[in-house]
């Protein structure tokens, strides 16, 4: 899955400062910015690990399914009518 220039520069800031990344990526008041709070109080390791995953989970390049972001193609579901094998000469 590729990552913006975006997603790199916050996993270089979710090295540092596991809080900031995750607040930047989902919001002051959501659950997950709680979560790395209290994992980056606990120690540093947990909080870089959860701010990690919340970058690569929400990157750019993230296709949600019940907002629309795959296309199907159609399949065909006609036969053919006729299906011919080898060369044919038509002269």
């Amino acid at each position: 899955m590729p990552y913006t220039g975006r997603d790199i520069a916050l996993f270089v800031i979710a090295f540092f400062f596991p809080p900031i990344a995750v607040w930047i990526r989902r919001g002051i008041c959501s659950t997950d910015f709680l979560i790395n709070v209290c994992l980056t109080c606990l120690g540093a390791i947990p909080g870089i690990i959860h701010a990690f995953y919340i970058v690569h989970k929400y990157n750019d390049y993230f296709e949600d399914i019940e907002s629309g972001g795959l296309e199907y193609q159609p399949v065909p579901t006609h036969a053919q009518d006729s299906v011919s094998y080898g060369a044919t000469n038509n002269a």
